[in-house]
C-alpha cells in the first residue's frame, strides 16, 4: 500500500484543486442522497395519513404536548410513592419505571422542539392542500435527483481528469527511467517494461480513479444513510451494525488474498507479453522452421496459466461482494426484527435493553428501513471496485519499485568537459564479463592513436563488440579503464561522450518515421540540406529516387520491414555521416550491403573516417583497406597487430579469418566459369 500511497501523494499535491472540486461535489452528492431517502418519512406521516403540513405540525404538537403531560403526571406519581414506600425492591422498581419516564419525556420534548423549528417555514411556504404537499415532494425529489446527477457528472470529470494526469506523469517518469536502467548488466526484460508501461500503470490510475470517486463518494452516501438512521434512532442503529465486524474480518482477509492473486497475474502477464514480443520480432524464423505449432502450444500453455489467476481473482472479488451484501441485508433483517418488536408492542426496550426514547411510529420506523436499505447500494459498489484497488497496490509494488532503481551506468557529480581533452583511446587492463565466472574480455590492453583508423577482427565472441559497449559506456568495466584523452571516460558525462562517437552497427534500427527523420536522427538539428548531403555520400540517394514511391518521405516501416537489408545499413551510415563525429565506430556495418553497394560507399566511407579516431570491426578485406592497423582478438585478448601482410605471416587466427573471407568469393568465380 506504501507504493500506492506515493501515487496519492502526487495525485493530491499536483492536482490538488480538481481533488478539492471532487470531494466538494462527493459531499453534495452524499447529502442529496441522504435527502431523497428522508423523503419516505413525510410521505409515510402525512401524504399517505391524507394530511398537509400544516394539519401534521398542528396534531404533532397537539399530541406531543398530551404525551409530555401523561408523562410528567407518571414522573410525579411514581416520585411520590417513592417517597411513601419502605421496602427496599419496590424502590428500585420505582426508580427504574422514574429512569424510563424521564427517558421518553425527553424523546418527545425532542420531538416537540423540531415540529417547533419547523413551524415557521411551514406556515410561510409549505401548501396547504395534502395534494399539494405531495406535489412540493415530488418536485423536491426530482430536483435533488438532477442536482445529485450534475455534482456526480462533476465529481466524475474532475476525479478523471486529475488522475489521468498523473498516470501520464507516471509514464513520463517511467519512460525517463528505463531509458536509464536498461544500460550496464540489467535484469529489466522487454516483456517487464512493456508491462510495467502498459499494464501496470493503467492499473495504478483506475485503482486511482476508484480511490478519488467511488471509494469517496460511496462512503459519504453511506454516512449521510447512517447519520439519517442515528438521528432517528442511533440505539437501534448500533444493533444492527453488529454484523459489521464480522464482514470486516472477511474482508481484511479477501484484500490480502486478492492482492496477492493479483501480484501473481502481472509477472504472468510480463512473461506473456515478453514471450509474444521475441516471437513477432523471430515471426520468419518461426514461419521457416514451420514451428508454429509448438510455439501456438507454448502460448497456449502461458495463457491459461494466466487464465486460472484471473479466474481465481474474480472469484474473490465476488466473494467481496457477496460479503457487502450479507452485510447489508444482515443489518436491514436485525434492524426490521428489532424495529418491528418495538412498534408493534409499543415498547422502547428489548430483553430490559433500551433501544428507544419513545415507542416509534410506522413513519419513523420506514424512514430508518429506508435508510439502512439506502447504504446496501454504496455498499455494493465498493464491492465492484475492491479488486481493482488491490490491482492498483499490486501493480504499484511492480512500478514504483523500478522508479527507485539507480541507473547502473551514471554521471559523475563533476563531469569534465569532453572538449578539452584530446582523442587518444586507451584500454588498460580491461576486464569484463556479462555473466558471473564468464569472463568476456581479459586484462585487455590497446591504444588507439587520434586520427587513426584501426579494424578489430577475430571470432565470433571473442569481445569485438564488448570493446564497442564499453567505449559508449552502455557497460562499465568490471575492472580497468577506458581513456579518452587520458582521462577515465566515466569521469564525462555520459551525453558528452557519445556526442562525439557514431555508431553503426550490424543490426541496423530504425524508426518506423520516414527516410529522412531516420537520418536525421544522428543530429536532430541538422537542416534538410545536410540530410540530403548526407544521404548522397552513403548512396541512399540513389535508391530512394528510383524505388521509393514518396522519396525521402517514404515511412521505413517497423524497424525497416519495408527497405533491404542493405538500404538500411546504407541510411544508418547516412546517419553516422550526418553526426559529423570525432570517433565513428563501424560494427560490421557492411555485413548486408551487396558488392555493388560496397563499391559506391567504399570512397565515401574512406572519405568519412579521415582525420577521424576509426574503429572497424569487419572481415570483409575491403573495408579491412581502409585500417591503418588491423588488431585480432581471441578469448577476451589482444593476439597480434599489425598490417594485413603482416598478420596474414604472423597470426594463425588472422590468417584463417582472412582465408575463410577470401574462399567465398574464389568458390563463387569457379561456380561461374563452370557454368560458362
Amino acid at each position: 500500500m506504501k507504493y500506492l500511497l506515493l501515487a496519492i501523494r502526487h495525485c493530491v499535491t499536483h492536482y490538488r484543486w480538481s481533488i478539492i472540486g471532487s470531494l466538494v461535489c462527493s459531499l453534495l452528492v452524499g447529502v442529496l442522497w441522504g435527502a431523497n431517502i428522508g423523503a419516505v418519512y413525510p410521505f409515510a406521516e402525512i401524504i399517505f395519513d391524507g394530511k398537509s403540513l400544516h394539519q401534521w405540525v398542528k396534531e404533532e404538537t397537539v399530541n406531543c404536548n398530551d404525551q409530555i403531560a401523561r408523562i410528567k403526571k407518571e414522573i410525579q406519581d411514581a416520585q411520590a410513592e417513592l417517597r411513601l414506600a419502605n421496602d427496599p425492591g419496590s424502590d428500585a422498581g420505582l426508580k427504574s419505571t422514574i429512569h424510563r419516564a424521564e427517558s421518553e419525556l425527553a424523546g418527545w420534548e425532542g420531538k416537540l422542539s423540531n415540529v417547533e423549528k419547523a413551524r415557521p417555514y411551514v406556515e410561510s411556504y409549505a401548501p396547504n392542500s395534502p395534494f399539494n404537499t405531495l406535489l412540493l415532494l415530488v418536485a423536491f425529489l426530482l430536483v435533488g435527483t438532477m442536482l445529485k446527477g450534475l455534482f456526480l457528472s462533476l465529481s466524475m470529470m474532475l476525479v478523471a481528469r486529475a488522475t489521468q494526469l498523473t498516470t501520464l506523469d507516471l509514464k513520463h517518469q517511467l519512460f525517463d527511467k528505463l531509458l536509464d536502467v536498461r544500460l550496464g548488466k540489467s535484469s529489466i526484460s522487454t516483456g517487464d517494461s512493456a508491462t510495467r508501461m502498459n499494464g501496470d500503470v493503467g492499473a495504478i490510475g483506475v485503482a486511482l480513479q476508484i480511490l478519488f470517486g467511488k471509494s469517496i463518494r460511496e462512503p459519504i452516501k453511506m454516512v449521510a444513510c447512517l447519520a439519517g438512521a442515528a438521528y432517528i434512532n442511533w440505539r437501534l442503529l448500533i444493533l444492527s451494525l453488529l454484523v459489521a465486524p464480522i464482514a470486516a474480518f472477511v474482508l481484511y482477509r479477501l484484500a490480502r488474498t486478492i492482492k496477492n492473486l493479483s501480484l501473481s497475474a502481472i509477472k504472468i502477464n510480463a512473461r506473456i507479453t515478453g514471450f509474444f514480443l521475441e516471437i513477432m520480432q523471430g515471426y520468419y524464423v518461426v514461419k521457416a522452421y514451420g514451428t508454429e505449432a509448438y510455439e501456438r502450444k507454448r502460448f497456449e500453455a502461458k495463457s491459461r496459466q494466466a487464465y486460472w489467476e484471473n479466474v481465481k481473482i474474480q472469484f474473490f472479488n465476488s466473494m467481496v461482494r457477496v460479503n457487502n451484501e450479507v452485510l447489508g441485508l444482515g443489518m436491514v433483517c436485525l434492524s426490521m426484527i428489532a424495529g418491528g418488536y418495538l412498534v408493534l408492542n409499543q415498547e422502547t426496550q428489548i430483553f430490559g435493553v433500551p433501544l428507544a426514547d419513545k415507542p416509534m411510529e410506522l413513519g419513523s420506523i420506514l424512514a430508518f428501513y429506508a435508510f439502512l436499505i439506502g447504504c446496501t447500494d454504496p455498499l455494493r459498489k465498493l464491492g465492484d471496485v475492491f479488486g481493482s484497488i488491490q490491482a492498483g497496490i499490486a501493480s504499484a509494488e511492480m512500478v514504483y519499485p523500478m522508479l527507485h532503481l539507480t541507473p547502473p551506468i551514471q554521471d559523475p557529480e563533476n563531469p569534465v568537459a569532453i572538449s578539452g581533452v584530446g582523442r587518444d583511446i586507451q584500454l588498460k587492463d580491461v576486464e569484463f564479463s556479462y555473466v558471473d565466472d564468464t569472463p568476456v574480455l581479459r586484462k585487455l590492453n590497446l591504444t588507439i592513436q587520434k586520427g587513426e583508423a584501426i579494424a578489430i577482427v577475430g571470432p565470433n565472441g571473442c569481445g569485438k563488440s564488448t570493446v564497442i559497449n564499453l567505449l559508449m559506456r552502455f557497460y562499465d568495466p568490471d575492472s580497468g579503464s577506458i581513456e579518452l584523452g587520458g582521462v577515465d571516460i566515466r569521469q564525462f558525462a555520459q551525453h558528452d561522450l557519445r556526442s562525439q562517437i557514431a555508431l553503426v552497427t550490424q543490426s541496423t534500427v530504425l524508426f518506423n518515421e520516414s527516410i529522412l527523420e531516420n537520418i536525421r536522427y544522428g543530429r536532430m538539428d541538422a537542416t534538410d540540406e545536410e540530410v540530403f548531403q548526407a544521404s548522397k555520400l552513403a548512396y541512399v540517394d540513389q535508391f530512394v529516387h528510383t524505388h521509393m514511391s514518396d522519396g525521402y518521405n517514404t515511412l521505413c516501416g517497423d524497424s525497416g520491414a519495408s527497405l533491404s537489408g542493405g538500404q538500411r545499413q546504407r541510411i544508418s551510415i547516412a546517419r553516422a555521416l550526418l553526426r559529423d563525429p570525432d570517433i565513428i565506430i563501424m560494427d560490421e556495418a557492411t555485413s548486408q550491403i551487396d558488392l555493388e553497394s560496397e563499391r559506391l560507399i567504399h570512397e565515401s566511407l574512406k572519405n568519412c573516417i579521415a582525420g577521424r579516431t576509426a574503429i572497424l570491426i569487419t572481415h570483409r578485406a575491403s573495408t579491412l583497406q581502409l585500417a591503418d592497423r588491423i588488431v585480432v582478438m581471441n578469448h577476451g585478448k589482444i593476439e597480434a597487430t599489425g598490417t594485413h601482410e603482416e598478420l596474414i605471416e604472423t597470426s594463425k587466427t588472422y590468417r584463417r579469418l582472412y582465408v575463410e573471407e577470401e574462399s567465398t568469393p574464389q568458390a563463387d568465380t569457379d561456380e561461374k566459369r563452370s557454368a560458362a
